[in-house]
């Protein structure tokens, strides 16, 4: 055992060379560049917004996405662009714009209560364990308001058609089990639907 001087010497040796080993490894850390990488991923989200966007402003403006909103609760399982039985023309949308390419995504329908002071988020994509596992860099967002009336009518399937929520049903005013309820019964407006999407 070595004591003394020289017994401190050894010591304060190993104190001095741990900070030695701790201060490069510091410093090499902080000196990689990740700028690359970092422009890289903002270059993806940037295109991954433009998709979304251009998605979601097609399928307002054919009126995809309101059949959507109103057809979500007719006896449809959750929105999934993968869907080979009877696809929505949503689903149709999302499949081509995402799921052939391998993007995830998850869809949420946020409305008014039925007091219309508060609003209520619902997940009505497919909730898959990489949805639930979403990074957080990297991923685009996107919404789109659809404006519900009392007068609108609820879409239906049918399975001998070659695609799904073509039917009309009853007026959403209509239905109690309606799963949007109608926030303000003295006017013709029955809610206000923000569809967000997120892909990544």
């Amino acid at each position: 055992m070595v004591s003394g001087p020289r017994g401190q010497a050894y010591t304060l040796e190993g104190v001095l060379a741990a900070i030695l080993v701790i201060s490069a490894t510091v410093f090499g850390i902080t000196s990689i560049d990740t700028r690359a990488w970092e422009d890289g991923t903002r270059e993806e989200t940037r295109r991954l917004e433009a998709r979304a966007d251009d998605l979601l402003t097609v399928s307002k403006n054919t009126g995809a996405l309101e059949n959507a909103v109103l057809c979500y609760n007719s006896g449809r399982s959750r929105i999934n662009g993968n869907n080979s039985s009877n696809p929505a023309e949503f689903e149709e949308m999302l499949n081509l714009t995402f799921d052939s390419r391998g993007n995830q995504y998850n869809i949420y329908f946020n409305y008014l209560n039925e007091t219309g002071e508060e609003r209520v988020t619902e997940l009505v994509s497919e909730n898959t364990p990489a949805s639930a596992n979403r990074p957080s860099t990297g991923a685009a967002t996107v919404t789109r308001t659809v404006a519900i009336t009392d007068d609108m009518r609820v879409r239906t399937n049918n399975a001998s058609e070659s695609n799904a929520c073509g039917n009309e049903g009853p007026s959403v005013e209509s239905i109690s089990s309606f799963y949007i309820p109608d926030a303000d019964d003295r006017t013709q407006l029955y809610n206000l639907v923000e569809v967000r999407l997120i892909v990544w």
